[in-house]
């Protein structure tokens, strides 16, 4: 019987409310007292993809290593298969909080990237 729940309320609105509760706390790791939210856990599953793509590179890391040290002991693994991350990506981003090494303006380091192409001055053609 492990991993099965009984709810035995008198009220068939009250028991739905207690199921829709348990499965939106299994499928949506960012939530920590579902009782109180009263959408889909598909609904609350697309709305938290909606936000996290709204969010720059070095946000996505920052929110998804915050989420993780809410979750504790496997949060790591648990919010990188919610998000489609890499596991040391989240890791990366709990770390850069606990160290308070977070960079304002800039999402990645000057100088990377191509070089810039010179500009050559139109051709005429004969």
């Amino acid at each position: 019987m492990t991993g099965r729940f009984l709810y035995t309320s008198a009220g068939g609105r009250q028991a739905r409310d207690q199921l829709r509760s348990r499965q939106t706390a299994q499928s949506v790791p960012l939530v920590a007292d579902a009782s109180a939210i009263r959408v889909s856990p598909d609904e609350l599953k697309a709305t938290i993809l909606l936000f996290y793509s709204l969010l720059d590179e070095q946000q996505r890391r920052l929110f998804a290593g915050l989420e993780s040290m809410k979750l504790g002991h496997g949060g790591d693994s648990v919010l990188a298969e919610f998000l489609g991350l890499d596991p040391h990506t989240v890791a990366r981003g709990r770390q850069q909080l606990l160290d308070q090494n977070v960079t304002i303006g800039r999402t990645r380091r000057s100088g990377g990237g191509r070089k810039r192409a010179e500009k050559k001055p139109p051709t005429s053609s004969p």
